[in-house]
């Protein structure tokens, strides 16, 4: 565990450096490009060798695709991607989590976040509907579903510090259209914490422990390896047998 908690302690403290950086780019589109290589790599750094975090989008046996995720974690040990270059193209089955990366949010951000999510726990991996994220673990003789879980990270918000937390929750679930848990999970905004947006509960930041990152990435890796213990393979048979609809015979 002391290993450990040195390499999350100078992970941490690296990517404060990354913060203070990128804080010094005036052109937007490069700041959000930076702030996004900077989690992703933050959290791929930190994750057990055999996950990987990377951008992609996410497919399923019915065609349906999620928007494009800053960072997509899944086992790469376990599953491949389709395609594999800046970003990835990821089967349903394999997702396990994802995260969405913006600089600042506001009403409309929180919003565009809220869609994007609610198509990405469309998806049905082993058609099947997605299970929720809080959900008890059960043993079933059943089908399993598959569980994602979806956070935001944000660097700043147009929120004032006071009551913070709870004027931002109000704002995720006026713009919900459903139950906070089939959108986002998780919001971590830097400098001010993380909510839980299931639970309806949150965690300060801390300046100098970082308490509320370090919680964020807690939560994070025990969903996936809890999430990843339950799951099988990717069905890549039945993705490469529906293609057997283009093959014609030649008279």
């Amino acid at each position: 565990m002391p290993d450990f908690v040195d390499k999350f302690g100078t992970a941490l403290a690296y990517f404060s450096l990354k913060i203070r950086e990128t804080a010094n780019i005036k052109h937007s589109g490069a700041k959000g490009s930076e702030r996004e290589l900077d989690v992703a790599a933050f959290i791929d750094d930190l994750l057990p060798m055999n996950y990987t975090a990377k951008k992609g989008e996410i497919v399923d046996l019915l065609g349906q695709k999620s928007p494009q995720m800053d960072v997509i974690i899944f086992d790469a040990l376990k599953n491949f991607s389709f395609y594999s270059g800046e970003s990835v193209v990821l089967p349903a089955e394999a997702c396990l989590a994802s995260v969405e990366i913006k600089s600042k949010i506001n009403s409309t951000e929180i919003k565009t976040s809220q869609e994007a999510s609610r198509k990405l726990k469309s998806l049905k991996p082993w058609k099947r509907q997605l299970g929720s994220s809080s959900q008890q673990l059960q043993e079933s003789s059943g089908p399993r579903s598959a569980r994602y879980l979806h956070s935001l990270f944000a660097y700043d918000t147009d929120i004032a510090d006071a009551n913070w937390a709870k004027s931002e929750l109000t704002r995720i679930e006026n713009h919900a259209n459903g139950p906070a848990d089939q959108s986002i999970d998780f919001l971590y905004v830097l400098n001010r914490g993380l909510i839980d947006t299931r639970s309806r509960s949150f965690i300060p930041e801390d300046e100098k422990t970082g308490q509320a990152l370090v919680s964020f990435w807690f939560s994070l890796y025990n969903f996936i390896d809890r999430e990843n213990r339950r799951r099988e393979r990717a069905p890549y048979f039945s993705y490469a047998n529906d293609l057997k609809r283009f093959w014609t015979k030649i008279d």
